[in-house]
């Protein structure tokens, strides 16, 4: 009887590892998993964030690598953002508002604005591998899901000169999200982000984002290339480099609405 009660501690241990992560050390005292994650969260957004970048799409789908270039308006505060895509030609003035747990589009080709239902939040965001849900699954990853340390990784995939907290993000049970665990890598010294993991309901790793090329940005260690790779579609990756990144700034309640969404040349 023993045995079985080691065996099936054992198995509790690596069920509850991540997967991509080196042997952990344990964490120090009184480390505490969801203030961690509030700091990851000030590193990445601040209060506020105005952002320029360029995506890319690759895919055996497609003849050569996609390119999109955007802006995009977070308050994260008042959680709501705005996104607006400048290229390529066929797509320009497409806008995305979000007011959680609410997400609009803009098409401007059919002048058209629509409400995106909860049932289509794990579709592709134009044609990337990031969801329509990734536009509104930040501002929920400290309301919507509990906090547990796991351990510090000596060795971060991608980042092995630095350590780094690994936190498991279980959601609570009427939540209102898509993932049914969510593992964080975040370095330890500024808190920045360096990968996650998102698992299904049924505990299968479905994908992997990581984060790269981090430079200071007005006092913050920001990570300035997003790449997120799907594990169920060969040869499918999005990259996104961030040209522009100015954080703090204070913006007007106009960009949040849906009549800003029609007017294309913001």
């Amino acid at each position: 009887m023993r045995w079985i009660v080691s065996l099936l501690f054992l198995l509790s241990l690596v069920a509850g590892a991540p997967t991509g992560a080196a042997e952990l050390l344990p964490s120090p005292e009184g480390a505490d998993a969801t203030e961690i994650g509030r700091k990851q969260e000030d590193v990445l957004r601040g209060d506020s964030a105005y952002m320029e970048a360029t995506m890319t799409i690759e895919s055996p789908r497609l003849p050569a690598p996609r390119v999109v270039t955007m802006r995009n308006w977070d308050d994260r505060r008042n959680k709501r953002s705005f996104v607006r895509i400048l290229a390529p030609t066929k797509d320009a003035g497409t806008g995305f508002l979000m007011k959680r747990p609410n997400l609009w589009m803009f098409v401007p080709r059919v002048e058209r604005t629509m409400r995106i239902p909860p049932s289509m939040m794990l579709q592709s965001w134009m044609g990337s591998d990031f969801t329509n849900d990734d536009l509104v699954r930040e501002s929920s990853q400290l309301d919507d899901y509990d906090h547990n340390l796991l351990g510090v990784d000596p060795a971060p995939p991608g980042h092995e000169g630095k350590r780094a907290w690994v936190v498991e993000f279980m959601p609570h049970e009427d939540a209102p999200v898509v993932w049914g665990r969510i593992v964080s890598w975040i370095e330890q010294e500024h808190y920045s982000p360096l990968r996650q993991e998102f698992y299904d309901e049924d505990g299968t790793k479905l994908r992997i984002f990581e984060l790269g090329d981090i430079r200071e940005a007005q006092g913050r260690w920001f990570p300035h290339r997003w790449s997120m790779q799907p594990l169920n579609k060969d040869g499918h990756r999005t990259t996104l480099e961030i040209r522009t990144i100015r954080f703090d700034e204070a913006f007007e309640d106009a960009i949040f609405t849906t009549r800003n969404l029609k007017r294309t040349e913001r």
